[in-house]
């Protein structure tokens, strides 16, 4: 039953915590308002922020690429077994599709992305780097525990990081082990039983040859979509995680830096869900969407600083093993199909699922040479392998057709070899000229089993092998101008590229017909960009425009009653801006806004395209705007006789404008707006606080898929959670 009005509750407890962190912030703008303007203006500036954006460490206004960049504090706005998905909403123009689980959640930057779905854990159309190693797909939504913050590097990052990506990267950097003492333990707790404890612990372990790092995370919780066929409220999450760092110096130029992260995550949840169906939100499934992955990632680094110039070696590991069973008709949504009750889709054996297991090995290794920080040419080349060994296997029962019917064996290899080079070359006074080129092959080859379950219209079995490979070249020419060194003004014409191959499960099988192959996806993009600092360093300011160009987009069309999909390659071209401004009003009382404006839609489609999509049409879960605006407090108590300060945030997050929920543009996903808010208690040992996600209970949408024009689905998002939390430094 539909809850009444719940933004009229303003006073019940996730209002009345805004409403506390709402006076903490008036009264932070009231004790600046009775300080001398010139005690103000010594105090009153923003931090310098650093990304490595470009390989190495260096503050963001020297930078000729638009990043969106999520720090710890804005990390810790969302739900933590969730972070790595929902902080795109507080970046603009980086939006997830998030299909139920982490496996399978699909990010486009400016509108260039993976359409529908993932077609293997090789897709590079967005890259996911781990402090600049890449990363397969299927690891990119890992924990973000201990990390330092999170870098969406918007535009093709097809020189620097790693495999070309053709829309741009999303880059993780954990804390580094930089000898810093830092020994802490954290806990939260909230409704729907959203809990979270970290445990870290950071310092020296031999005075100038070792330092050390570590950190672990349980997190889990429950949702509120009702599964009416048991009483479980799903999704239910148990998750553990663990993150290490040592740093040995040997010597006064050579560094050795070595990395593990693991993570076991185990969660009962679902795909899709009827939209607007009875006691929405609700599923009826035999058993839910079981979900089990296993994420270890090691990696290693060598930094050797010369006389003449910087090398640095790094090499790295992951495995990633996953299962994952389904149930794969919904009672509610087939009873809206068929006419026929809930009860008739329900099966003690689950008559109609899913079970697959999914196993990948990765490695890579780059070796790079870099000039100086203090060059006057800043220059960069190296040499870059991945390989990727994947296999994904398991039945498929349904009733309603042979595709979905037997035993499915893929094994899918990557091998890509790439050599890039960039250089900043000053051709006047302030201005910089930056080409680029990365060069490489990519081959991918599969070998499939297909054996029949006994369903009429199949093959009794068939087996397969198929081959591509590219010789690609990306790139592109960066012109900038630094006025001064708070500002910088920059335009750049760049290849991104996506690598040819096949699509892990084929449908195609049952018939006795090979998986096919798509093409290589390319791109061009064009941007304009500038970022200042003003007012003497209380107000930053940054926007960028932007225009790409994409030929074979690669594309999964699915058919969601027949279950069947259709693999194509369309052509589609985007365009819009980011702008954003940050400032400190006070010494204790921050604000920030950032906005972005996506416009996305298909070109060139052949008339005999069977996906849905159109000339014009929508790219599909791309929203027009999105964005974030909020505050941040810090006020001290030592002026009212306590020690300690009294800090408090709150933000709004917003999609607006048209958002398609598919290919064919059949139905528009809800546009909505979240507001997060904390309010708590600090000094340099102990941290107390409370929180609000989604404080308004906002009904989000993440996804969504059609059966028909009038049986729609959807994957809602998190509701409120309301909670508190400690933290204890030693």
């Amino acid at each position: 039953m539909a809850r009444a009005c719940p933004r009229c509750r303003l006073f019940d407890d996730g209002a009345a915590l805004l409403v506390a962190a709402s006076f903490s912030l008036l009264w932070t703008v009231a004790q600046a308002g009775a300080q001398p303007s010139s005690a103000r203006s010594e105090s009153v500036t923003l931090d310098t922020l650093e990304v490595t954006a470009r390989r190495t460490a260096e503050p963001l206004a020297n930078v000729p690429v638009s990043v969106g960049v999520a720090t710890p504090a804005d990390i810790a706005f969302e739900a933590p077994s969730n972070a790595a998905i929902d902080i795109s909403r507080r970046i603009p123009n980086y939006s997830v599709t998030d299909v139920g689980n982490p496996l399978f959640a699909f990010g486009a930057i400016r509108g260039v992305g993976t359409l529908s779905f993932p077609q293997n854990p090789f897709d590079s159309t967005i890259g996911y780097a781990l402090n600049g190693t890449p990363l397969s797909l299927y690891a990119g939504t890992q924990q973000l525990l201990d990390v330092q913050r999170v870098e969406v590097l918007r535009g093709p990052q097809n020189v620097l990081f790693g495999r070309s990506s053709e829309g741009g990267t999303v880059n993780i950097v954990p804390t580094e082990a930089d000898g810093v003492r830092d020994l802490r333990i954290r806990s939260e707790f909230g409704t729907r039983g959203n809990f979270f404890t970290d445990l870290i612990a950071g310092g020296t372990i031999i005075p100038d040859v070792l330092n050390g790092r570590a950190a672990i995370r349980f997190t889990g919780g429950g949702g509120d979509v009702k599964n009416i066929l048991n009483g479980q409220n799903l999704p239910d999450r148990e998750i553990a995680a663990a993150r290490g760092a040592l740093r040995w110096y040997l010597g006064d130029a050579t560094t050795v830096t070595v990395t593990g992260f693991y993570e076991r995550d185990r969660r009962d949840t679902f795909n899709y869900i009827l939209r607007d169906g009875p006691s929405y939100p609700a599923v009826a499934l035999d058993q839910p969407l079981k979900f089990a992955r296993s994420l270890a990632i090691g990696t290693a680094e060598i930094k050797h600083r010369f006389d003449a110039f910087d090398l640095t070696a790094t090499f790295g590991v992951q495995d990633i093993n996953s299962r994952l069973s389904s149930d794969n008709t919904d009672g509610l949504i087939y009873s809206q199909l068929t006419g026929f009750p809930v009860s008739a889709f329900a099966s003690s054996t689950c008559a109609d699922c899913t079970r697959y297991l999914f196993r990948e090995r990765a490695y890579s290794g780059e070796v790079r040479a870099s000039a100086k920080p203090d060059d006057p040419v800043r220059w960069t080349t190296g040499l870059n392998i991945y390989k990727s060994n994947f296999e994904h296997s398991g039945t498929n029962t349904s009733s309603f057709g042979p595709t979905q019917n037997g035993y499915y064996d893929a094994k899918l290899d990557l091998d890509s070899y790439s050599g890039f080079a960039e250089v900043g070359v000053p051709i006047a006074d302030q201005w910089t000229l930056t080409p680029g080129i990365r060069i490489g092959h990519d081959t991918v080859s599969r070998r499939g089993t297909y054996i029949s379950n006994g369903v009429a219209g199949t093959v009794p079995s068939f087996a397969e092998y198929g081959q591509v490979g590219d010789t690609f070249v990306a790139g592109g020419l960066t012109l900038s101008y630094k006025p001064d060194e708070s500002s910088l003004i920059y335009t750049s014409a760049k290849r991104g590229y996506s690598n040819a191959g096949f699509p892990y499960f084929n449908i195609f099988a049952p018939f006795g017909k090979p998986a096919p192959s798509y093409p290589a996806s390319y791109a061009w993009t064009y941007e304009g960009g500038a970022r200042t600092t003003i007012l003497d360093g209380r107000v930053s300011l940054e926007g960028s425009v932007f225009y790409n160009d994409v030929q074979n987009g690669h594309v999964n069309a699915f058919d969601m009653r027949a279950n069947t999909f259709t693999i194509a390659t369309l052509d589609y071209r985007t365009y819009g801006f980011e702008a954003g401004a940050r400032v400190r009003l006070t010494d204790g009382l921050t604000s920030y806004a950032n906005v972005g404006l996506t416009r996305a839609a298909f070109v060139n489609v052949p008339a005999t395209d069977t996906t849905g999509a159109r000339d014009g049409g929508r790219l599909p879960g791309i929203p027009t705007w999105s964005g974030v605006v909020g505050l941040e407090s810090r006020i001290p108590l030592g002026p009212a006789g306590s020690r300690g300060d009294l800090v408090s945030s709150a933000e709004l997050q917003f999609v607006a404008g048209g958002r398609a929920a598919d290919i064919a543009n059949t139905f528009d996903l809800r546009p909505y707006r979240i507001v997060n808010a904390r309010i708590g208690w600090e000094n340099d040992t102990y941290k107390i606080y409370a929180f609000a996600q989604n404080l308004f209970d906002e009904n989000i949408e993440l996804a969504g898929a059609s059966y028909t024009s009038t049986v729609l689905s959807v994957t809602p998002g998190l509701r409120r959670v309301i909670g508190g939390g400690a933290e204890v430094r030693f």
